[in-house]
């Protein structure tokens, strides 16, 4: 699976709030075999503040935090 960019997220987006489901609210999975979910709390974080408190163990193998934002 490739990651989705901030625009891609975007249009998705505009494309469901056009089918009617704007307020609705955002369940998004806790891993990636969408075992289990949670929902979508606050929004996007910049990584220049993850940084403080992310280890790299925790990211996917390859990740460069500077190429991401964070959706929590």
């Amino acid at each position: 699976m490739k990651a989705i960019t901030v625009d891609q997220l975007g249009q998705m987006c505009a494309k469901m709030s056009a089918q009617g489901n704007g307020k609705k609210m955002i369940l998004i999975s806790s891993d990636d075999e969408c075992n289990e979910y949670h929902e979508l709390w606050s929004g996007f974080t910049d990584t220049k503040d993850a940084q403080k408190y992310i280890d790299y163990y925790q990211l996917p193998r390859g990740v460069d935090l500077k190429d991401y934002v964070i959706l929590t």
